[in-house]
């Protein structure tokens, strides 16, 4: 189930607001109607019409929202009570308010009622909920992973002064580490042979920051090689071939590295996110969706979506 951008599209088209068609079917899902009235009682505006646009964006949350509790109960038999809706609401309210802001306020500033703020909360309880069922099917991480993930939290906290020759060929690179060796100044070479623009008009010196801004084979060598020498190994990199010279290094703390276990939890949180977006897309493509064409046409790929209506 993707994380769905709630954000509302403002638009100068607009559709009349139904003043009779409330109970008229914008689409059917599955045999389910969503009508035109279910969709507006989603909306909170002050004017008599509401932008086709917004409608269709609306229309799209309602029919993500409906093939989605439908397939969660079906497989996993999740039904998510009113009251359990009703702390949700309350907490999204309370965590996404501003300071002083009631509830009349803070849904009438973001132009939502507090139909859609409950079906927000339901969606949010129902992710947990799918979430938790699926995180029995996803393999444990291994030990590479482990060591790979630790090895990359590690560099994101090393801080980093490199100085680098960037050339084309492994023999080029050869000849610029044997040059150096042989006692010539690594800014002047790197002014002469780098093909890095921006580090070689200032003698191939890179701006001091954590290694794990870089390309993972240049990121590995900055945190292992030695400071204050040219490096003596040759690191190849999706840009070319570089001879390094680390300056500084500051290592992290031991405090602030993550533990094991928090490595393995977050590999696993992104393993669930990844099958929880794949179940999402399986439900959405699978369902039988059609949609009234003056509301707008259905969408399930690559983007679940309604498009709205061009007249």
């Amino acid at each position: 189930m993707k994380k769905l951008s709630y954000a509302l599209v403002a638009t100068a088209l607009v559709v009349a607001a139904c003043g009779g068609a409330g109970g008229a079917i914008a689409a059917t899902v599955d045999g389910t109607d969503i009508t035109v009235g279910e969709v507006e009682s989603l909306i909170n505006i002050e004017e008599s019409t509401i932008p086709k646009e917004q409608f269709a964006q609306f229309l799209g949350f309602e029919i993500q929202w409906s093939i989605v509790a439908k397939a969660a109960a079906d497989e996993w038999g999740i039904d998510i009570s009113q009251g359990e809706i009703d702390a949700e609401a309350d907490r999204i309210f309370e965590s996404a308010s501003a300071e002083g802001e009631d509830r009349e306020a803070f849904l009438t500033s973001r132009g939502v009622s507090e139909e859609f703020l409950r079906n927000i909360a339901h969606q949010a309880l129902l992710d947990q909920a799918v979430r938790a069922e699926l995180s029995g099917e996803v393999d444990d991480p291994t030990a590479e992973e482990i060591d790979a993930e630790l090895g990359i939290a590690a560099a994101s906290l090393t801080e980093v002064c490199v100085s680098h020759i960037l050339v084309p060929t492994l023999e080029g690179a050869q000849d610029a580490l044997t040059r150096l060796q042989a006692g010539e100044d690594f800014g002047e070479l790197a002014a002469e042979l780098s093909e890095d623009p921006g580090s070689a008009e200032n003698n191939g010196v890179l701006p001091c920051g954590s290694a794990g801004q870089y390309v993972e084979e240049f990121r590995d060598a900055s945190v292992t090689a030695p400071t204050g020498e040219v490096y003596s190994e040759i690191v190849e990199t999706q840009f070319g071939f570089h001879v390094m010279l680390v300056t500084d290094r500051v290592d992290p703390v031991i405090e602030d590295l993550p533990t094991e276990d928090e490595i393995i939890e977050r590999l696993q949180s992104d393993a669930v996110a990844l099958e929880l977006n794949s179940w999402f897309l399986e439900q959405v493509t699978a369902a039988e969706v059609t949609v009234d064409e003056q509301y707008g046409t259905w969408q399930a790929a690559p983007q679940p979506t309604v498009i709205p209506p061009s007249s």
